[in-house]
């Protein structure tokens, strides 16, 4: 009788398993047929965007699950094209309420002499801290010259503290309101009228997660060739686990970010080899 062991080895992971996209992902949570989803967005809240910012807005959509549907989150114009990813109050308190850690939040107004309105202060109690965040947003810095802001101020600023806390208690990030989006337009407007001397970078508002995926899926490639790539490469640590672009560590995509032209050709490499 033979006493020769056999050996055994674990199984990799199978990486050709087609993984759901984002859009998929998206007409499963709102129950929606997916052939019908594209079409509907890209007529509806998401018009005029290209395929490569639409796919920006449904991933952050998914992230937080939001339903452009309900005007929750849609699509803002940019000056000089594209768009902007806007969340709408009620999506920012969609994400607040439903967040586990939420234990309540309380708003308070202060006047100036005057009695006319100065300020807000939210103040978001958490179910794990001690201390809760309280955050104040100024009528000063925030009010603009429209009808919402002239006609009901301190709704306006309601909303603009209640977003500004939120996204400070929960660590919210890659989305903005209306008002921040008008903004960043008036800066990008700047940009271009202004002498190169006076010119300013406006930052990308989008996560690096993100601005990783649309860089890798306008150059061609999908998540399944990006992950065989970061396992094979040793690029991305336990890459195999990923279940998709949005669950990459922070810093490792800020770190291919910065690399893009390596990235690129690894990725041509890697579905070069699947070929």
């Amino acid at each position: 009788m033979s006493n020769t062991a056999l050996q055994t080895t674990k199984p990799k992971p199978a990486l050709d398993a087609a993984k759901p996209s984002a859009l998929a992902i998206m007409a499963t949570r709102i129950s929606v047929e997916p052939a019908k989803l594209l079409d509907t967005l890209k007529s509806t809240v998401f018009k005029n965007a290209s395929n490569e910012e639409l796919m920006a807005l449904v991933v952050v959509a998914n992230t937080y699950d939001l339903n452009p549907f309900l005007k929750e989150i849609y699509a803002f114009p940019a000056k000089g094209g594209g768009i902007v990813p806007i969340v709408s109050v009620d999506g920012w308190n969609k994400m607040l309420v439903r967040h586990p850690e939420f234990d309540g939040i309380e708003f308070e107004f202060a006047d100036d002499e005057a009695g006319n309105l100065h300020s807000c202060t939210a103040t978001i109690f958490l179910k794990t801290r001690s201390h809760p965040v309280k955050i104040t947003e100024f009528l000063a810095e925030c009010k603009r010259n429209t009808d919402p802001w002239n006609n009901m101020p301190r709704r306006m600023l309601r909303n603009r503290t209640l977003c500004q806390a939120a996204r400070v208690a929960f660590g919210f990030s890659g989305v903005m309101n209306e008002d921040e989006a008008a903004t960043v337009v008036d800066v990008e407007a700047a940009v271009v009228t202004e002498p190169p001397q006076k010119m300013v970078a406006v930052p990308d508002a989008r996560t690096p997660q993100i601005q990783l995926e649309a860089i890798v899926i306008e150059a061609g490639f999908d998540f399944t060739t990006f992950q065989k790539w970061g396992m094979d490469s040793g690029n991305v640590e336990n890459a195999d686990s990923l279940g998709s672009f949005a669950e990459i560590p922070t810093d490792v995509a800020k770190r291919l970010l910065r690399s893009q032209a390596g990235l690129i050709a690894g990725l041509k490499l890697a579905k070069g080899g699947n070929e």
